[in-house]
């Protein structure tokens, strides 16, 4: 029996009941009611529009006191060399984590503790173990994007796009790139949690107070991902994709730790490989699975690129495509590699034991 479950339910264990990750808010009558779910999700979208409203204000003021760089706004939107765009929008994805909280503790009456895991806590033992999981298939898919979108690209005619530019070829200043690339790891773990605890956690939970089975709950996750997203087949099938791996991994693993792992690597690596690719097959591959994982509503979960030309409209056709078979794929692996880790079967999910301790009541 793997150390790592060690806080969690075992399937192996004769006549144990377990209820799956996404039936948790089913632990108490007073957090299953049917009107629960609604007022948890409405909760926490207002939450997300007031405070993202507030850090948009925010941000045209202090711009304004700066001559000339609130004149770039509408020139930088979707530039994934642009500090200040990638700053932003990566700031409002991590907006959806205080809105989960909310969403939760406000309009579900309910701790926070179930939203991260069946253990009722973020399980350190479950990251331990799977973080190797996580960042090497996150790698692999970013290096599937790259590599299909830098081989369709190269078998065009090679001409580069209207405005398109690369690192390499001086386009985009050094301490440019190097301020987005410290943007992206201070600011992608952060969007990771808001994005896994409010889009993934909170809607598997809500859909799950109602129906038993998990694939509607999960079918609702990926219909929520092409929401305020490019619609273009380039990000529309990786984003599916990524909201389809996400949810899956959730409920399979009991909790959270792995799909913000994955998440925050698959979104981090993608937004690097964009700045310092941008303008190449490659950097336009990688900019739709980056336009596909990142928050909805977003500058950044818009594809730049489709609108440079038919040879990068294509490079990023053929990495997002790619993308979401890697996804996919690399899905598949986590799940059965966890299976055969926790002695699961391949359809059962890590789950929580009946007779542990309900978490105490709050009331907020």
């Amino acid at each position: 029996m793997n150390g790592a479950a060690s806080a969690d339910a075992r399937p192996s264990e004769p006549g144990a009941r377990l209820t799956p990750y996404h039936r948790l808010a089913t632990l108490r009558p007073a957090w299953s009611a049917w009107s629960r779910p609604l007022l948890t999700v409405v909760a926490a979208l207002i939450a997300y529009v007031v405070l993202a409203s507030v850090l948009l204000v925010l941000t045209i003021l202090v711009l304004a006191l700066a001559p000339g760089v609130n004149v770039a706004i509408g020139v930088t939107s979707g530039d994934p060399t642009s500090p200040l765009d990638v700053g932003i929008a990566l700031a409002m994805g991590a907006l959806w984590w205080p809105a989960g909280v909310i969403g939760v503790r406000i309009g579900g009456w309910r701790p926070l503790g179930p939203t991260w895991s069946v253990a009722a806590r973020p399980r350190r033992e479950r990251l331990r173990s799977t973080i190797l999981l996580a960042v090497l298939g996150a790698l692999v898919v970013v290096a599937v994007a790259a590599l299909a979108g830098g081989l369709m690209g190269a078998g065009s005619d090679g001409a580069p796009a209207a405005g398109g530019t690369s690192a390499a070829d001086g386009g985009a200043p050094i301490l440019q790139l190097l301020l987005v690339v410290l943007l992206v790891l201070i600011l992608v773990p952060l969007q990771a949690v808001g994005l896994e605890l409010a889009l993934r956690g909170l809607v598997l939970q809500a859909v799950g107070t109602w129906l038993r089975s998990p694939v509607i709950a999960v079918l609702v996750v990926a219909a929520l991902a092409v929401i305020g997203r490019e619609a273009t087949a380039a990000v529309m099938l990786p984003a599916l994709a990524a909201a389809l791996a996400a949810a899956v991994l959730a409920w399979k693993t009991g909790g959270l730790e792995l799909p913000i792992l994955f998440t925050a690597t698959t979104t981090g690596a993608a937004l690097i490989v964009s700045a310092l690719a941008a303008g190449s097959g490659a950097g336009a591959g990688v900019g739709a699975l980056g336009a596909a994982v990142a928050a909805p509503g977003t500058s950044a979960a818009a594809l730049a690129s489709t609108e440079a030309g038919p040879v990068h409209a294509d490079a990023a056709l053929a990495g997002g495509a790619a993308a979401a078979i890697a996804l996919l794929v690399v899905t598949a692996v986590i799940v059965v590699v966890v299976s055969r880790r926790d002695g699961l079967r391949l359809l059962e999910p890590v789950g929580r034991a009946a007779d542990a301790p309900v978490p105490d009541p709050v009331l907020i």
